[in-house]
């Protein structure tokens, strides 16, 4: 049986910040390739949940890359995958 997967606000806001970037900054192949690549991983996890690396301060989150330059972050509870972030290189957090 599949898990669930649900995306916090954050990570919601996340993805569309890094596919509206890409699209700003790259262009549109780029931007597409991202969203292909997230939803790919996505089913993945939805298959193999406990594919990510465990954080090491934090055990209970695990990191799996979706590309060179992004990290989803998420937790396992029970049937559910929680995604609490994306993180991308590409972007300035300035």
């Amino acid at each position: 049986m599949d898990y669930q997967v649900a995306w916090t606000e954050a990570a919601r806001e996340d993805y569309r910040s890094i596919a509206s970037h890409l699209l700003d900054h790259y262009d549109f192949k780029v931007a597409d390739r991202f969203t292909d690549s997230v939803a790919d991983k996505v089913r993945l996890l939805e298959k193999i949940p406990f594919i990510g690396r465990r954080l090491e301060k934090l055990s209970s989150v695990r990191r799996f890359p979706i590309e060179p330059y992004t990290m989803m972050y998420y937790v396992v509870i029970e049937k559910k995958i929680v995604i609490l972030n994306l993180l991308d290189a590409r972007q300035s957090i300035l």
